[in-house]
């Protein structure tokens, strides 16, 4: 069977990582640095696209500053996955249709069935572009840690992947009760069904926190998100992203992936390993650091071009 690992970031574009210094003075624009990104890695997570939709403008400029090969995962738009978007941020004609201040925060709810799946066929769009070139590695749905396991959110799982035709899916859920009892078999199943990825998760350990288990479910291939460990971040309900997602990964600590992804090899086609503690060059630096850890990075220098194993776009 033919296998890879892709290693990259959730945020190219994040502000911190911008004042780092891990992009040189040279990479003044948003083209120049992505193409000096993936200089150095072959992914790169999208999460621009859960704020607002992502034009086909996006996806041309996306493809034509990166190499053949470079892949993107895209991060689903909040609406989809029952997080709130300000109205400013939607489509034109659907702010027109809910008259709604651009400030408002809006509720998928608030949307008819109708104008739901029109929203989600232009958020498609721009993801088609990248399908067709190659270059969509997966489809992310991220879901609010109090969004359960129950027959009706299964059912929306099905729903998702009726209407997104050929693109590859993958879902992250944020709470226990996933995999909690007889909704383990009842989720994993319905995964397995669809063919989309289950996410595994490396995170604080928390109550409602999910354990560090990585089942496959897709035929295509599987994820890992990093979100770091900062625990008292995430029990404080009060703290920001970036107190909650400040956090750098000593060598030590993903070395306890290592088994993890070899025994994942054996089965899985292709392994995407994506670093969300994306607090200034904090996620860059894990990242390198699992690279090299997998014998992926050149060892004379934190920064330079990943070699790959070889990868089916199949």
């Amino acid at each position: 069977m033919r296998d890879a690992i892709r290693v990259g970031i959730c945020s190219w574009t994040d502000k911190t990582l911008l004042r780092s210094g891990f992009y040189p003075e040279s990479a003044s624009t948003p083209a120049a640095r992505l193409s000096f990104y993936a200089g150095q890695f072959d992914i790169v997570e999208i999460d621009s696209s859960f704020y607002a939709l992502p034009s086909p403008d996006n996806a041309v400029r996306w493809i034509t500053c990166t190499p053949r090969d470079f892949l993107f995962g895209v991060k689903s738009f909040s609406l989809f996955t029952f997080h709130r978007s300000k109205a400013a941020s939607l489509p034109k004609w659907l702010q027109k249709e809910l008259g709604r201040d651009p400030s408002a925060l809006i509720q998928r709810e608030e949307l008819t069935s109708e104008q739901r799946l029109r929203l989600f066929e232009e958020f498609l769009e721009t993801l088609r572009i990248l399908h067709r070139a190659g270059r969509l590695a997966y489809l992310l749905f991220q879901f609010p840690p109090r969004w359960y396991c129950s027959r009706e959110s299964l059912a929306y799982i099905r729903r998702l992947r009726e209407v997104s035709g050929p693109i590859r899916l993958a879902v992250e859920v944020r709470n226990n009760s996933w995999l909690a009892g007889h909704n383990r078999k009842l989720f994993l199943d319905t995964l397995r069904d669809e063919n989309i990825a289950y996410v595994a998760v490396d995170e604080p350990n928390l109550d409602w926190t999910l354990p560090r288990e990585w089942p496959l479910t897709a035929e295509w291939g599987t994820i890992a998100r990093f979100h770091g460990r900062n625990k008292e971040g995430w029990s404080n309900s009060r703290a920001s992203v970036l107190e909650k997602f400040d956090y750098e990964y000593s060598k030590e600590e993903l070395e306890e992936w290592e088994d993890a992804i070899s025994e994942t090899r054996r089965d899985a086609k292709n392994i995407f390993l994506m670093y969300n503690n994306c607090v200034s060059d904090k996620a860059v630096r894990s990242a390198i650091r699992m690279k090299e850890i997998l014998g992926m990075a050149p060892p004379e220098g934190l920064f330079g071009r990943q070699s790959r194993l070889e990868f089916d776009l199949s």
